[in-house]
């Protein structure tokens, strides 16, 4: 019985994607048109476009045709480069009318750009802010596809290509710095694609570095912070090594060496406001110990 019932969910779904029914869809953006409309459905590994006919003017209205069933994610795109969704959306024969309005532009998590039907997933695997970033490749645009947003740390920019088409991506950080470049090429057996730390060291200075001795690197990823002073302990508490830094503090992607022969349980590093940061586990993309914003140790004491 319990297998029937799934046998008939099964070809109800294979049915209703095989159908399609109008969506209704209102434009209440003061001044911006939607040019285009793009959804991706269940078990489907590529994204679909709408056939809007022209431009959705702001106060106007359309319907549009879609396969009948569960919607995963509207995408639209506005004439000016913004972008807004719509998740999770049952398109049915009386379905419900999608109003896009500025409640509903994208903002933070993840990130849509259509330029084809094939997912390529970039991460932001950084402690850092990225505020641009560039592909390279025929056809593709010059400018930043971010565009007026910033990809946080762990978030997601998912861009969508043609099949074959091979990509050269670039990130800035908030400071201009520009990453190494990645190469990616559609459909990708891993379509995630990480801007990892490492990727903005030449960005950086490195502070005693001894390839003879053993250590640990310490990268500063503090946004708008400069490292004074590190310091390495072990697992006990007791100091293993340290560097001042005063006379040339270290800004964002310089890195220190500290040595050590026994491991090292915490390192700690200080900021010009005399504020500490300290990271207990080296970073598993790099091999370093990445100090952060999110690596500030709190104090809960009040002043007397």
């Amino acid at each position: 019985m319990f297998l029937m019932f799934i046998h008939l969910i099964c070809s109800f779904q294979l049915f209703s994607y095989a159908d399609s029914v109008n969506v209704p869809i209102e434009n209440h953006l003061q001044d911006r048109s939607i040019v285009a409309i793009h959804y991706t459905i269940p078990g489907s590994h590529f994204i679909h476009s709408a056939n809007i006919g022209q431009d959705l003017l702001p106060g106007s209205s359309t319907t549009v045709r879609m396969p009948y069933g569960y919607i995963n994610k509207l995408i639209f795109d506005s004439d000016d480069g913004a972008v807004y969704s719509q998740p999770d959306y049952p398109a049915s024969v009386n379905a419900d009318t999608i109003r896009i309005s500025l409640a509903r532009k994208e903002f933070g998590g993840l990130f849509e750009r259509v330029y084809g039907i094939h997912p390529l997933a970039i991460q932001n695997s950084t402690d850092v802010s990225i505020f641009s970033v560039f592909l390279q490749g025929d056809s593709l645009p010059t400018a930043n596809i971010l565009r007026n947003s910033i990809l946080l740390p762990g978030e997601i920019l998912r861009v969508w290509l043609d099949s074959g088409k091979t990509a050269q991506i670039l990130t800035l950080d908030y400071e201009g710095n520009i990453s190494s470049m990645i190469t990616a090429t559609t459909p990708a057996h891993d379509s995630l694609f990480r801007i990892t730390p490492d990727l903005f060291f030449l960005n950086g200075k490195e502070f005693g570095y001894d390839e003879s001795l053993a250590g640990s690197w310490i990268v500063n990823c503090i946004t708008l912070g400069r490292i004074i002073k590190a310091e390495a302990f072990s697992p006990e508490g007791y100091f293993l090594d340290g560097l001042d830094c005063s006379s040339s503090p270290l800004g964002t992607w310089d890195r220190v060496f500290l040595r050590h022969n026994t491991p090292v349980g915490y390192v700690v590093c200080t900021d010009e406001s005399n504020r500490t940061y300290s990271a207990n586990a080296v970073d598993s993309l790099s091999g370093s110990f990445i100090l952060g914003n999110l690596n500030l140790d709190f104090g809960f004491g009040f002043p007397e």
